[in-house]
């Protein structure tokens, strides 16, 4: 009898402690995060392994990459007067440099990469954003290679800090010809506390605020974390092709965050390790889960790492819309830049020792996964 009533302590114990920690796991989860949390089983034991193809250039490729069907374009930081140069892809000849350096009426100090390339008519563009002028541009990239100089569309102000909030704009994307979704970086408030980073839908030509989405409803504060309030909501973000939705690769949980642009509705999708927002408590070290991202209207490509230290990333987790866990890819070369060009359907690598440019080309993938 006594042993009966010391197995029924021990999982009346049992059970209050597991009922204790679903429920300080749901409350963590509610208390930071802004929209319902989906655990993803990762049901893949091992990942794919895939064989790059090089892709020879002739020139000073480095930098950020971006590419459209047989174009390559790189943010090139060692070029002096401009700061991208373009790459025939079939070819590998080197087409030139443009959008110049400088305090002209079309120059810049400074300009974000390139998150998004798109056509109006038969001609190719892009936006860029210039902080320091406070200026968006809209580069035509057909006209400026035809020309051989740069041509700016559009040279629109644009201010760069939101007066309500205090935080600066990046990642832009335009949805349609006068609407534009960015991300509103956090910033610090105090050694201890920093706004929290959203994405916000503006318009392209009055600069107004339309809709905000907040994934996060408060930051860390956590005085014996050696990490920045700011920090722990860093994500690595990219937007549907068809503008409809945002995701964020989240760096320190192995969550994705899926917004619907239309509806503003968060839904987090969190891969089965255990981990919640909790991991900030503490003395703890904070493991480091998701890289770049890229994305097509089917897929989400994401460099994974799932260590403490950052090193060398060669694993890349595809996920569905739904934030399903499609497959896991593995590349025979250490990547630091990533693109998916949805022309050809391939995606492209900076290879992180080198610099060399190696692809993969996805079409027998994508029926693979489509045939599931």
């Amino acid at each position: 009898m006594k042993r009966i009533k010391g197995v029924f302590y021990f999982m009346s114990i049992l059970i209050l402690c597991t009922n204790t920690n679903c429920s300080r796991m749901h409350h963590d989860d509610s208390m930071y995060f802004n929209g319902k949390i989906q655990n993803i089983e990762d049901g893949i034991k091992d990942a794919r392994n895939l064989q790059l193809k090089s892709l020879p250039l002739n020139g000073a490729n480095y930098g950020w990459i971006a590419a459209y069907d047989s174009l390559m374009f790189f943010m090139n930081p060692k070029l002096p007067n401009q700061f991208f140069n373009v790459f025939n892809i079939d070819t590998g000849e080197e087409l030139g440099t443009f959008c110049n350096k400088g305090s002209g009426p079309e120059e810049a100090a400074s300009v974000g990469p390139i998150f998004q390339l798109f056509k109006e008519g038969n001609e190719l563009k892009t936006l860029l954003f210039a902080p320091n002028e406070e200026r968006l541009l809209i580069w035509n990239i057909t006209q400026s290679l035809e020309q051989g100089k740069t041509v700016m569309d559009r040279i629109i102000p644009y201010v760069w800090r939101d007066k309500n909030k205090g935080a600066c704009y990046n990642e832009m994307f335009l949805q349609d010809s006068n609407t534009l979704l960015t991300k509103v970086s956090a910033f610090p408030i105090s050694d201890d506390d920093a706004t929290l980073p959203f994405f916000q839908k503006r318009t392209l030509d009055t600069n107004k605020s339309l809709k905000d989405y907040q994934s996060y409803k408060q930051t860390i504060k956590n005085k014996e974390l050696p990490l920045m309030p700011e920090c722990f909501f860093n994500s690595n973000n990219t937007f549907k092709p068809d503008g409809t939705k945002i995701v964020q690769a989240m760096i320190r949980l192995p969550q994705l965050n899926i917004v619907d642009v239309q509806t503003g509705e968060v839904v987090g999708y969190r891969l089965n390790y255990g981990l919640d927002f909790s991991v900030f408590k503490g003395k703890k070290q904070l493991r480091n889960f998701y890289g770049l991202v890229q994305a097509d209207d089917n897929y989400i490509y994401a460099l994974y790492w799932g260590k403490v230290q950052w090193g060398d990333i060669n694993t890349i987790y595809v996920f569905d819309w739904s934030g399903n866990l499609i497959d896991k890819l593995k590349v025979d070369h250490y990547i630091s830049s990533i693109w998916l060009d949805m022309v050809r359907n391939r995606f492209y690598i900076i290879e992180s020792k080198t610099d060399d440019v190696f692809y993969y080309d996805l079409d027998e993938l994508n029926k693979e996964w489509e045939s599931r």
